[in-house]
């Protein structure tokens, strides 16, 4: 536990807009979250790739490790909001005399659980970038692999959308533009924003039939959104999240020289 001989600091609350970053890993902060309002994403950065390990929602805690462990070493992970947040904010001085009561086994236990999470959490991001380092490794051994990932194709079909946890009964129109496995730029009507939010990081699945009739589904969040040039029309430029093996290679073979 960091000890302080600091005046007790009052509770405060915080406002934090969808996208904001509240922690970047490898600062220092020793202050403890509680999520009001809203919803955070915890993840860790392996070069280019973002490893998630939990999407916390109101009532739960994050930045706590510090003040358990008992050290003042860098943020571990990064937190940022994933929806409009109210966060309220502790100072470790607020929780030091409750921690000092606290009986022994039940810290023993604590800094078990708290051992066994830190382990996890290591184990979780080696293996990702070990996974990476092999994805990249096979991409360079069949440059065509790489080529179809990144490829964008421009095609003019018609699809069907929804964002993601909506019912499928929801339909909403739109034209895919251009595509490859890993992103796509999509035509919408602009009124198609006053029923849902079409904001950067909103994710939504699509559905579309290829010109070979084969259909193709897949999930992808928004990654920029500007005006076409036909009016009343946006565009959406938007990165591939979710793609079933079996999607990968009807995708992969349409994207085929």
């Amino acid at each position: 536990m960091i000890s302080t001989n600091e005046n007790v600091t009052p509770v405060i609350h915080l406002k934090y807009r969808k996208g904001d970053l509240i922690i970047k890993e490898g600062d220092y902060g020793i202050s403890i979250y509680k999520i009001i309002e809203g919803k955070t994403l915890i993840y860790h950065e392996a070069g280019d790739e973002e490893i998630s390990f939990a999407t916390l929602g109101p009532g739960d805690v994050f930045g706590e490790v510090t003040f358990l462990s008992g050290t003042k070493e860098a943020r571990s992970a990064s937190v940022r909001a994933v929806e409009d947040s109210v966060l309220e904010v502790w100072h470790p001085s607020m929780l030091s005399e409750e921690y000092k009561q606290m009986p022994p086994m039940i810290k023993y236990i604590t800094d078990q659980i708290l051992s066994r999470l830190l382990r996890m959490n290591t184990l979780i991001v080696q293996l990702t970038t070990h996974k990476q380092r092999e994805q990249n490794a096979i991409e360079k051994s069949d440059p065509l692999i790489s080529q179809r990932r990144f490829y964008r194709k421009k095609v003019d079909l018609d699809c069907h959308y929804r964002p993601v946890g909506i019912s499928p009964k929801v339909r909403l129109d739109g034209r895919i533009k251009d595509i490859s496995l890993s992103g796509l730029g999509m035509e919408i009507d602009a009124k198609n924003t006053t029923s849902f939010s079409h904001m950067q990081d909103d994710s939504f699945v699509i559905n579309a039939v290829l010109p070979n009739g084969k259909s193709l589904e897949l999930e992808a969040k928004v990654v920029t959104v500007i005006k076409s040039e036909t009016p009343g029309r946006l565009l959406l430029g938007m990165a591939v999240t979710e793609l079933s093996a079996g999607a990968e290679k009807l995708l992969g073979f349409f994207l085929m020289p």
